[in-house]
């Protein structure tokens, strides 16, 4: 085999390779691992993955597409700032898919199906009387994305989950660098929409999904005026900054 000719094998490889990348990258951008405004150096990547520049690459580049980063040439990648207006317009999205689905699904929704979320809601509380928020935001997913099933439209999530890129990094922000959230009211609102979903409720179940997902408002507001410097871009982008280690598993 000549020097510039790649097996499948090794096409397969980079492909895993780049995939792995860019979760691991982008769950630490989401997570606010890599801050917003941080600049992304790829050799520290390299080192931080084990894996060549080519995978990581391709991963920015996936990234810059989600508009999580911006390649810069000379300058390197910068993770995207908080943006108040993408906030806004994510929520949009989220709020009105999901107050139509919390309304379709009080139509359809079967006694089983409102046991099987009150179970939800049960461990829900759990997690959050043991102090497991990690756990609870999986189970908190896992409830919004049932109600949407039940509604007949599971596919549909997808498009929530391509809001939430953007909605979960300003989550993130408001719970670990502004006042602490309390997790336990948010549990007694899943209560009270099972509860009108049971009733068969539409106008309620929709009505109570809509305060629901839109709470999170005040608490971006409190982290834009709490925490300004992620929401820009930094001047005079000279070089890589020292970035926190990306759990790799």
């Amino acid at each position: 085999m000549m020097a510039n000719e790649t097996s499948l094998a090794d096409q397969t490889d980079a492909g895993t390779a780049a995939d792995r990348a860019y979760r691991l990258i982008r769950r630490a951008i989401l997570d606010l691992t890599f801050l917003p405004g941080s600049t992304l150096s790829e050799s520290a990547l390299v080192d931080q993955i084990g894996v060549s520049r080519t995978p990581i690459r391709q991963a920015l580049q996936r990234l810059e597409h989600e508009n999580l980063v911006r390649i810069l040439p000379q300058r390197g990648t910068v993770v995207a700032p908080l943006d108040m207006a993408g906030f806004r317009e994510a929520l949009f999205t989220r709020v009105s898919l999901e107050t139509a689905s919390a309304a379709e699904a009080a139509r359809r929704a079967t006694p089983a199906d409102c046991a099987e979320l009150a179970a939800q809601t049960g461990e829900q509380e759990r997690a959050v009387a043991a102090g497991d928020d990690a756990t609870f935001f999986k189970l908190n997913e896992l409830f919004h994305r049932r109600i949407m099933a039940l509604a007949g439209v599971p596919n549909v999530w997808s498009v929530v989950e391509s809001a939430k890129v953007h909605l979960d990094r300003f989550r993130v922000g408001h719970l670990t660098l502004t006042d602490p959230y309390p997790l336990k009211p948010v549990v007694a609102e899943h209560v009270a929409l099972v509860d009108a979903l049971a009733r068969g409720d539409a106008a309620s179940s929709a009505a109570l999904m809509r305060i629901h997902v839109e709470k999170v408002v005040p608490r971006a507001e409190l982290l834009h005026a709490r925490r300004p410097d992620l929401f820009e871009w930094p001047r005079g982008l000279v070089g890589p900054t020292r970035l926190r280690s990306i759990p790799t598993r």
